[in-house]
């Protein structure tokens, strides 16, 4: 670790199971650590803060497009247009068409988050024993987006959470957003670390690949061990 000064990490499913606050393991492995900590994540900046609780970071929000430093002072805010919301809502009529299974109503499948839209098929806020078995590896969304395409010029849909679809637009990503950031605050990339779980083809993660070096973890355990592993 004395190669890197500042440590990147995906949210849900890298620091914390999904949708659940830090676990006191790795809160005090983090919180005991020199480094700078990032979190990047698809979650507005009120659900990283809830999940986070106190741990001094800075929080990169939907994807990045909303960012803070470790005071929690807003840094940039990067919303969506109305024309990408329209764009992006026909897409989910054509996802939800073709579901095999009824839409999750009661837990809220759409939520619009400002900078991003988030699409579950079971809900957003559905219990997580419906989340965690309902696509554990990404197959089930990856084999819907393959047979319904997104077509657009502007905006793009990358796999996140545990049951998620996020849309954000094209250029405004997560690695674009961790550049923006380094270059913000002066940092080298070379200082830099980025863990998580979706650094696979079309997750959340990916874009990150290349800009920073990249640790693919399975979870938040994960996470822990191969930390673990890099301080000692």
């Amino acid at each position: 670790m004395a190669d890197y000064r500042h440590l990147f990490f995906d949210m849900d499913k890298t620091v914390t199971p999904a949708r659940q606050p830090l676990l006191p393991e790795m809160a005090s492995l983090l919180g005991d650590l020199p480094h700078d900590i990032i979190i990047v994540s698809g979650g507005e900046r009120s659900r990283i803060n809830s999940q986070m609780g106190a741990l001094r970071r800075y929080t990169l929000a939907q994807n990045g497009n909303h960012g803070f430093d470790v005071a929690d002072t807003e840094l940039w805010y990067l919303p969506l247009e109305d024309h990408h919301r329209a764009e992006i809502l026909s897409h989910i009529e054509r996802l939800v068409a073709a579901l095999d299974h009824e839409l999750g109503h009661e837990f809220v499948p759409i939520e619009d988050r400002g900078a991003q839209i988030t699409f579950s098929p079971v809900g957003n806020h559905a219990p997580h024993d419906i989340k965690s078995v309902y696509d554990p590896d990404a197959k089930r969304r990856l084999e819907l987006l393959s047979r319904v395409p997104l077509e657009s010029d502007e905006v793009v849909v990358k796999i996140g959470g545990s049951t998620s679809f996020d849309y954000i637009h094209k250029d405004r990503h997560k690695g674009a957003n961790v550049a923006r950031l380094i270059e913000h605050q002066g940092w080298n990339t070379g200082d830099c670390i980025y863990f998580g779980d979706g650094l696979y083809p079309g997750g959340n993660d990916e874009s990150v690949i290349g800009v920073i070096e990249t640790v693919q973890v399975e979870d938040h355990l994960d996470t822990f061990q191969k930390l673990q592993k890099l301080l000692n």
